[in-house]
């Protein structure tokens, strides 16, 4: 048992200090340009999947739903559509700044 306690603490006390040699590399600008393509290719990709749920949303309110409910239903879709949307450019603007940071 407590050699297999102490095989544990090396491995984590290894591992966390690889990961905090790791914070230290900054990346050149070449792959910040990599990384910044990728980050925004992830938000035009985020983009388009709310938009396509909120067309399914919609459709599914149309085939389930009529009059008032059908309204309220269709305004949940394009809020949530609107809430993904805002996720997901939090989400690019986050990934942007890091990888700033990690640049300089």
């Amino acid at each position: 048992m407590n050699k297999t306690l102490i095989a544990v603490l090396a491995a984590a006390a290894a591992t966390l200090s690889l990961a905090a040699h790791a914070d230290d590399a900054t990346i050149t600008k070449s792959e910040a340009n990599a990384q910044t393509t990728q980050a925004k290719g992830d938000y035009k990709a985020d983009k388009a999947q709310a938009k396509a749920d909120y067309n399914q949303n919609k459709t599914d309110c149309r085939q389930t739903t009529t009059g008032s409910v059908q309204h309220a239903c269709k305004k949940d879709a394009k809020a949530q559509s609107k809430l993904d949307k805002a996720d997901a450019k939090v989400d690019y603007k986050t990934e942007k700044q890091d990888i700033k940071a990690d640049t300089k």
